[in-house]
């Protein structure tokens, strides 16, 4: 792999948490000075400080607050509190089966709350008193059904065949974002089966496991995906951590990244849409917690550039940093300095792109924080971020495209890798030339 893959620019504008830590912290003190309900409302402005207005009635007593593809309902009725979820109907066929699994759920991953049965319905359900409704312990309660329910009902719909008792309140992408991620997705499988291909063919197995991993958590991070499709990508992780050779792991990362490349635009349209949520899936992030996480591949690198092996320096901190992005919902500040150095990265030799990426590294773990917005404006040919989204957008196009424009794409890539902004900037006034000629021409 003698260049970095591409960077594409994320549906999300922030991947800040919501999450309110005073309010946690209110919520604590109300509790313990018995003012249970006003505990819980601090609760839930601290989970979302929308939420209680948004989806709650006037006298705080009963909400109704969707979590991906299922609705939390709460109610607080006398001196009790209780929190229910309509999970889905059973099917005609199936539900044998269904329901052996429901319980396997049941046992080894709800906590306190359980399914429960009702005619051809399942629910999910939990009730207490208020004296015993500590934050705490209902943030678990709500994060344990939520997490169980919009993952689960997607996968028993698909294999089972079940039927939604909720229809989820979903905003799908718009047309033209929708294509875009569908060829950034078809790229980056691209890019990377062909750099598996290059490492295969010397062996190097470790470095073919980084980047289908890595492309794994990139996808995840720039389409945002719901549904199967965010399940499916959080199997094929889980897959390539599991004990097994290298080279098995390799294989089985492999044919997923085929089956994406084979998927149909409508197929992947069904699960790219925006959702509210009530309790994220991931780590609010935490700079501590970060540096912590990069300590072993910082060493890492910096052992690979003193050897000169600057693309195991490139591959190992483009991996830490999507990862990032996979497990943590990423404070402003510190997605900044990342995500400039992976658009800025991208397309790059690995020196080059080594250096970009090691640089931004070394901001992270020495607590600079600070933006670098000088760099992208200086007359030395560096893309700023908003020309660098109207490239990818570019791009992107060109490769939905055939014939003579993509071999333009081609060359506009080169152009971009030997620095030659000159020639870029040549062929894509060239190719937008030509675009507006396809339009014309569609037109007549």
């Amino acid at each position: 792999m003698k260049t970095t893959h591409s960077f594409v620019t994320p549906v999300l504008d922030s991947t800040q948490s919501k999450v309110n830590m005073e309010a946690y912290e209110q919520a604590i003190d109300r509790y313990n000075e018995g003012s249970h309900l006003e505990a819980f409302h601090l609760l839930l402005d601290h989970l979302n400080p929308e939420f209680r207005t948004k989806y709650g009635n006037a006298g705080g007593t009963e909400f109704h607050i969707p979590h991906g593809s299922i609705l939390v309902n709460i109610l607080v009725a006398g001196d009790k509190l209780q929190i229910s979820a309509d999970f889905l109907e059973l099917p005609e066929k199936g539900r044998v089966a269904m329901l052996r699994q429901v319980a396997d759920l049941n046992i080894n991953r709800l906590m306190l709350p359980r399914f429960r049965k009702n005619g051809d319905t399942l629910k999910m359900e939990y009730a207490c008193p208020l004296s015993q409704i500590h934050p705490h312990k209902i943030y678990f309660i709500l994060r344990n059904i939520c997490h169980i329910g919009d993952r689960y009902d997607d996968e028993f719909c698909a294999k089972f065949g079940a039927r939604r008792s909720y229809e989820p309140q979903i905003t799908p992408y718009p047309e033209e974002e929708t294509t875009r991620i569908h060829e950034a997705i078809r790229q980056t499988c691209r890019e990377t089966l062909d750099a598996v291909k290059e490492y295969e063919a010397e062996r190097r197995y470790g470095y073919s496991w980084n980047v289908i991993d890595t492309a794994f958590y990139k996808i995840s991070y720039f389409a945002h995906p719901q549904g199967q499709l965010m399940n499916d990508l959080d199997k094929a992780i889980d897959d390539m951590d599991k004990e097994l050779p290298v080279a098995e792991l390799v294989v089985k990362g492999k044919a997923f990244l085929e089956k994406l490349l084979a998927m149909p635009r409508e197929e992947l349209a069904r699960d790219l849409y925006f959702v509210d949520t009530l309790v994220s899936t991931k780590r609010r992030s935490s700079l501590n917690n970060v540096q912590e996480n990069f300590k072993d591949v910082y060493l890492e690198a910096n052992e690979a550039i003193e050897a000169e092996n600057y693309e195991r320096s490139a591959v190992r901190i483009l991996y830490k940093f999507y990862e990032m992005y996979f497990y943590n919902d990423v404070q402003d500040d510190l997605n900044a300095v990342v995500a400039n150095a992976l658009r800025k990265s991208a397309g790059k030799p690995m020196e080059e792109a080594s250096e970009i990426l090691f640089e931004a590294l070394e901001k992270v773990m020495e607590d600079d924080l600070t933006a670098d917005d000088g760099d992208e404006d200086e007359e030395s040919g560096e893309l700023g971020i908003a020309a660098a989204a109207a490239v990818e957008q570019v791009q992107q196009m060109a490769a939905a495209m055939q014939g003579e424009v993509v071999a333009m794409q081609a060359a506009m890539q080169q152009a971009l890798a030997k620095g030659d902004m000159a020639e870029y900037m040549r062929l894509a006034q060239e190719f937008q030339q030509k675009m507006m000629e396809q339009a014309l021409g569609q037109q007549k």
